[in-house]
């Protein structure tokens, strides 16, 4: 099995409540939450924070707030010391030109903690508002093979040119180059054949929406299969809410006191209807994004334990975590769980002492 890391997701859109809200009463979504819960994280031993990719907010309405990716990153990067910077890119919509001169850059500031996670993207309505174009589904993840191709190109030094049917790049070059070598981690995920293609081709980590263990075994098996004709060594990540109490009864309580406590949700206009992501991101009930709950991390903290050793066992090295509220159910999970797993290099098994 490979060693336990664990990550979590940033809260730029807010809460990890899947109800649509004021604005004003988004008070997750700020730079000083942010900055305040993924220094929290870090100082608990996690290695890795996501950062999501969005020009609306698609979880709480499209006229609450949301953080940038890239700026956000960039200013948690002098201000953080370990944790890795895992930022989103949606590849028809940011110019792998400058996401490369961005991602150096970036990994510069950060001292070899920057890494991208590839989004082939499924929600045409931003988009629209900035007049960029929304191709369809298989046509987005051959925009991704593109670009990760040509982010590999600048980021390894040698002065190329490249001749696609999205991009072309002249004398490509960029300096200073990023600290990690070859290039900084790229993450990919997606459920449909062209994302497992294109996952098990050119990615380092495949990250997937969470899902019910024996579902999460046939995912993995497809792509370990496609992986094995190209030879190259990858690793697997996957989302999942948590909710951790003293006995399984009292988490499975929480959850249908969370589940009841939901407004109403945001209906999105300009959904890809072929987007697998959506379709399997509605398992979560509402309580956390991306498979949310489906992984069924609820329980205590033994059951949870055993259920991530599960996962591990299939594959799955990084977990990144979604909690509710916050601060003080990442602490109870870094108190009563993470002593309990098989933590990677570098992370701390029982942060504080407790």
């Amino acid at each position: 099995m490979p060693p336990i890391k664990l990550g979590i997701w940033a809260p730029v859109w807010g809460s990890f409540l899947g109800q649509k809200e004021e604005p004003s009463s988004v008070t997750e979504a700020t730079f000083d939450f942010n900055a305040k819960y993924i220094q929290y994280a870090e100082s608990l031993g996690f290695h890795s924070v996501l950062l999501l990719d969005r020009s609306l907010n698609s979880t709480k309405g499209i006229e609450a707030p949301i953080l940038e990716a890239w700026v956000t990153a960039s200013a948690l990067a002098p201000i953080t010391n370990s944790i890795e910077l895992i930022v989103a890119s949606r590849s028809a919509y940011r110019h792998p030109g400058l996401v490369a001169q961005m991602g150096a850059n970036l990994d510069r500031i950060s001292k070899g903690r920057f890494a991208i996670n590839i989004v082939s993207g499924w929600w045409g309505l931003e988009h629209d508002m900035n007049g960029i174009p929304f191709p369809e589904h298989d046509k987005r993840y051959d925009i991704s093979s593109e670009v990760i191709e040509i982010l590999k190109k600048f980021w390894e030094g040698e002065v190329f040119d490249f001749n696609g049917n999205f991009f072309k790049i002249n004398q490509g070059i960029t300096s200073p180059l990023p600290v990690r070598k070859p290039w900084p981690t790229i993450y990919f995920g997606g459920e449909s054949d062209a994302a497992i293609h294109l996952a098990a081709r050119a990615a380092d980590v495949f990250l997937f929406n969470g899902r019910p263990l024996s579902l999460a075994k046939d995912l993995i098996s497809r792509v370990k299969k496609e992986n094995a004709i190209y030879k190259k060594d990858l690793k697997f990540g996957m989302s999942a809410f948590v909710i951790c109490r003293k006995t399984d009864s009292e988490a499975e309580e929480e959850l249908e006191r969370l589940i009841k406590s939901l407004g109403v949700s945001e209906e999105l206009q300009g959904v890809d209807k072929d987007a697998i992501h959506k379709k399997t991101s509605s398992r979560s009930k509402g309580i956390g994004s991306n498979g949310g709950i489906a992984a069924d991390l609820v329980g205590s903290a033994d059951t949870i334990c055993e259920r991530m050793i599960e996962f591990n066992k299939e594959g799955v090295e990084l977990f990144l975590l979604q909690f509710h509220p916050m601060f003080e159910e990442i602490e109870r999970f870094s108190r009563e769980v993470m002593p309990l797993l098989p933590i990677g290099k570098g992370q701390k098994t029982n942060p504080q002492g407790k």
